[in-house]
């Protein structure tokens, strides 16, 4: 039997909507990354963190995610890397 008002009986599924948010769960799914990988780029501010006020869950924003796992993020630069740099090659070094 049809119910009168779908949003009580049941989630109403519409393809054209996006979330505003994920749960680490649906965006380690979504993505094929794991949770630790997903917190630390959280932690470096390559995807938003959302912290729900007044409870312990911390969710995913999902443009951000989405962002991330565009191709246009792939050609962006890499972050520096720390500790000294490499030795260039003795050619390279007379050239600079």
């Amino acid at each position: 039997m049809p119910s009168i008002r779908p949003g009580i009986a049941g989630p109403i599924v519409r393809d054209d909507l996006e979330p505003l948010a994920v749960t680490f769960r649906v965006g380690s799914r979504i993505s094929g990354l794991g949770n630790t990988t997903l917190w630390k780029y959280g932690k470096e501010g390559r995807i938003r963190l959302i912290r729900l006020r007044g409870t312990r869950r911390t969710l995913i924003d999902y443009r951000s995610l989405k962002q991330l796992l565009s191709p246009e993020q792939a050609g962006s630069p890499q972050p520096r890397r720390r500790g000294r740099p490499r030795k260039l090659p003795a050619s390279e070094a007379r050239a600079r």
